[in-house]
């Protein structure tokens, strides 16, 4: 499941503005701060910064924030928006030092309360690696989910491309994705609590102008990463296009009405099972208003009560859709955008009050047929969140009792050797039960077996039953090596990674099928995550390259580029400095360094350095690069 929250709220960014203007005034008056005779644009400025960043757009707000900087560096406001920006492109080490520089420079608290968010963030995020694409920056914890990001950046070029061209809108500057180890960490950096997630099932959030996703490791089986990634970033785009106007009911049910647009059309995100729970809900009168799921859906009682919720939500939408089209919905974002209220704008662009719309929605999901387009899941699993991502999974998560006993007697004959007697009792336990996962065990085991044909009707009849198992596509895709079908192979095992992405075979049978194919560049690729994924089996944790210690600089340069460096006598790849210009004191051994800034948008930029050691009295070395200076080359290695 998966939320968005508003990231300023405009009542708070209106607080603002009187408090700075007031405190602008006292400081003139009793010459505590000598003020500048614009200082009334200045606090207009900046004021205009913090609304655009409420407004979910970031990157305007940038701009202002440049300007301020080159011509009122020090001015609290300045100082106030440029670790609001910061924050919003995840360099919290930076953040956290504006918002202490604007403090003691007299910043009223209104424009500072995020920066307990940045001091969250940047304690449990500043060891992350980071890769940057043309669009976007994938920031990631070092080992294991180094293998997806691949996958994820592919997802995320697409998704942009799909789901924004649906809403009309794409965010100019690169947008960060971040994967973490485990919903603890998710709920360390929001607003989220331990129970929230573990209640509500979400473990995904677009706030702070970034996707803030937990990686498949940490639910059992894996889930629908990619499709949630392509979600989280619809509601960027949809804040975007709205300027964060859009209620939550409508932000949700777009997000998931398009979240598969990026792999095939819109409107696949909800399983059979969710269809039929919502049939009956509305037969029964227990649909969930609308006003309940405000301000977030992880706020509601349990997964049961979330999932409905988002069938709600995504059938609304699929009405709305229907009705008017998708121009319909850009006009109706485009209202919004504009400041007209909710009722209002619905009623301009549907003709019919939201109260009409609803009832005429409820009255149709009482008898809206069951669809299944294009093969999609029968069930919808509950999400099991593990405390740590490196536990193993129960493999016999979600059986009955009785389905349970069957694979357990299996598993006792198959490690004692006996594997035609496995067979025969989970072939018994599938008559009996029906259970995708006891289909799925029953594949391995008739591989192993050697019945081919027996595993591949096991295989299939488990993705028959659902799509949210990883392991019937890896063991299907096997069987099509070795039936001489790459092609059909890598399309499984598309699905597989979709789900769990850390399944070695994934990579060792993509290899295999690649080489079939005669494409050997691939199969190597494959190999080396097969290699990496078993390499760090052991642990989840791999340590980084660090910067070390012995020197301290500052970058300073046209702001808000992230800076990397890499050892001027080392061809190791880039070592993120998880900052952006202007940088808060970075540690780093003295030597000689290439210094790479990567802007917001465009190419990177290259210097050579070098850091002298600090004296005695901890001095800085301050670093600067001018456009003039730099070289404009292609972003190799990072």
């Amino acid at each position: 499941m998966r939320l968005r929250f508003p990231t300023v709220s405009r009542s708070l960014v209106a607080a603002a503005v009187a408090v700075a203007v007031a405190a602008a005034g006292a400081a003139a008056e009793t010459e505590a701060v000598a003020a500048p005779q614009d200082d009334e644009a200045v606090i207009k400025d900046a004021v205009r910064g913090l609304e655009l960043v409420a407004a979910w757009r970031v990157s305007e707000a940038r701009v202002i924030a440049e300007r301020l900087h080159s011509e009122h560096p020090d001015h609290p406001l300045t100082l106030a928006l440029i670790a609001e920006v910061k924050l919003n492109m995840s360099d919290y080490a930076g953040a956290v030092d504006f918002f202490e520089r604007a403090e003691r420079a007299g910043a009223p608290k209104q424009v500072l309360f995020e920066r307990t968010a940045a001091e969250a963030a940047k304690r449990e995020l500043q060891s992350y690696e980071e890769q940057v694409s043309e669009r976007f920056v994938v920031r990631y914890r070092p080992g294991k989910d180094e293998v997806i990001v691949p996958a994820a950046l592919e997802t995320l070029e697409r998704a942009q491309e799909k789901i924004g061209a649906l809403f009309d809108w794409r965010p100019s500057d690169r947008i960060v994705l971040e994967l973490y180890p485990s919903a603890n960490t998710l709920a360390a950096v929001s607003s989220l609590t331990r129970d929230d997630i573990k209640n509500s099932g979400t473990i995904a959030l677009c706030r702070w102008n970034r996707l803030m996703v937990t990686t498949p490791r940490a639910v059992v089986f894996g889930y629908a990463w990619r499709d949630t990634i392509a979600h989280e970033l619809t509601h960027l785009i949809i804040g975007g296009a709205s300027k964060n106007t859009v209620p939550i009911w409508l932000h949700e049910g777009l997000a998931k009405f398009a979240e598969t647009a990026w792999r095939d059309a819109p409107g696949l995100g909800i399983s059979e099972e969710q269809q039929r729970t919502l049939r009956d809900a509305a037969r029964k009168g227990t649909l969930i208003p609308f006003e309940r799921m405000h301000p977030s859906m992880a706020k509601l009682k349990s997964q049961e009560e979330t999932s409905l919720a988002f069938a709600e939500v995504f059938t609304f939408i699929e009405f709305l859709v229907e009705t008017k089209g998708w121009e319909g919905i850009r006009s109706l974002l485009r209202r919004l955008s504009e400041g007209t209220s909710e009722a209002a704008a619905v009623k301009a662009v549907y003709g019919k009050s939201l109260p009409t719309l609803f009832e005429q929605w409820s009255k149709r999901v009482k008898n809206r047929p069951i669809k299944r387009p294009h093969g999609e899941v029968k069930g919808s699993r509950k999400l099991l969140v593990k405390d740590r991502s490196d536990t193993p999974d129960d493999a016999l998560e979600g059986l009955t009792r009785e389905g349970r006993r069957y694979a357990r007697a299996a598993d006792l004959l198959y490690a004692r050797g006996r594997l035609k007697a496995a067979k025969e009792e989970l072939e018994k336990a599938f008559r009996t039960t029906g259970s995708p996962l006891i289909s799925a065990k029953l594949a391995t085991v008739a591989l192993a077996v050697g019945d081919v044909e027996a595993a591949e009707r096991a295989a299939r009849a488990a993705i028959d039953g659902t799509h949210e198992f990883a392991g019937p596509y890896v063991t299907l895709a096997e069987i099509l090596i070795h039936n001489k079908k790459p092609n059909e192979a890598l399309e499984a095992l598309e699905h597989a990674v979709g789900v769990n992405p850390f399944d070695p075979r994934i990579y060792a049978l993509s290899a295999s099928a690649f080489r079939a194919l005669g494409d050997e560049s691939r199969a190597k690729v494959s190999e080396g995550a097969h290699t990496q994924l078993l390499g760090t089996r052991a642990g989840e944790w791999v340590e980084r390259p660090g910067l070390g210690e012995g020197a301290t600089i500052q970058v300073d340069a046209t702001p808000f580029s992230r800076v990397f460096l890499r050892p001027g006598h080392e061809s190791s790849g880039w070592i993120p400095a998880t900052a952006t210009t202007p940088t808060a004191p970075i540690s780093i051994r003295p030597g000689v360094y290439e210094l790479m800034l990567v802007p917001p948008m465009g190419e990177p930029r290259r210097k050579k350095i070098t850091v002298a050691p600090s004296t005695q009295g901890g001095d800085v070395q301050r670093i600067t690069l001018s456009d003039a200076e730099a070289s404009s080359k292609a972003n190799e290695g990072s």
